[in-house]
């Protein structure tokens, strides 16, 4: 049950993230006072459940990079150029295909994501 409470918590805080974001370009998202603090709360979100999924399940989803979804947290808060860019970067090219792999995922494994009592 824990397994798949982490990645029904990464999964919904990306799908958050994008709803969240919309069709803002990076200027607008940098700006915005209100969607950029939520979608960096929720980054944290995915940097920290990358890092509690067990291995074990980490390695039935190689398509996912969760090293990089991990390491992501030293980024954030995104206070210089350098962060804002990698953070951007998460937002812009990690998001979209991570969320279309946990979806195929969760087609081919759903136990990985069931909630069940053993």
């Amino acid at each position: 049950m824990l397994t798949a409470a982490l990645l029904a918590n990464f999964f919904e805080a990306g799908w958050s993230i994008q709803v969240l974001l919309g069709d803002m370009d990076r200027g607008e998202y940098l700006s915005s006072r209100l969607a950029r603090p939520a979608i960096e709360r929720h980054l944290r979100t995915m940097a920290d459940t990358a890092r509690a999924l067990p291995e074990d399940v980490r390695q039935q989803m190689p398509k996912v990079d969760w090293d990089a979804w991990a390491g992501l947290a030293s980024a954030l808060p995104p206070n210089n150029a350098e962060r804002m860019e990698r953070v951007w970067t998460a937002i812009t090219e990690w998001l979209p295909p991570t969320g279309l792999h946990l979806r195929q995922y969760r087609f081919r494994m759903p136990d990985l994501f069931a909630f069940k009592v053993s």
